[in-house]
């Protein structure tokens, strides 16, 4: 089992690692706070802007997303995102993309998932421009887009 994990952190490694541009992330990244309220669903926020959807799409393939996240059929080895925009709001899901080292020191939703999926969101160097482009995607999907 050792064995195993020590597999799995050599492997998570690769997935992701620090960039010239983290800094200028971690400083543009909405926070995403333990007392901020849910925010308004994503049905809510108005119409999909279907090309930064499909700039997400492409976005959720070429980052490697899906070495680690499903969108329907359950986890795999983080959280299926099926419906994340109804269960969180735009500041952690764009927090969690951009800058998951900050989220998961300081808001206290990423440290519950840590400790549920025990395998901390990797920092693949996406920025914010791009975390945004994922979550219309998930937006599209969420409200019965393409998969």
């Amino acid at each position: 089992m050792i064995l195993a994990a020590a597999a799995g952190m050599v492997w998570l490694s690769g997935c992701g690692g620090e960039t010239a541009d983290d800094t200028a992330t971690a400083e543009s990244t909405p926070a995403a706070s333990e007392s901020q309220p849910a925010g308004q669903p994503a049905a809510a926020m108005g119409d999909i802007d279907a090309a930064l959807a499909a700039q997400g799409e492409a976005l959720f393939t070429s980052k490697t997303c899906t070495a680690c996240h499903k969108l329907g059929g359950g986890r795999l080895v983080g959280p299926d995102l099926a419906g994340v925009t109804a269960r969180r709001d735009k500041p952690f899901i764009v927090g969690m993309i951009a800058n998951p080292d900050s989220m998961l020191a300081n808001d206290a939703t990423a440290k519950q998932l840590l400790g549920e999926y025990f395998t901390p969101m990797t920092n693949i160097g996406v920025t914010v421009a791009e975390a945004e482009a994922l979550y219309e995607y998930f937006r599209s999907v969420d409200a019965g887009g393409e998969q």
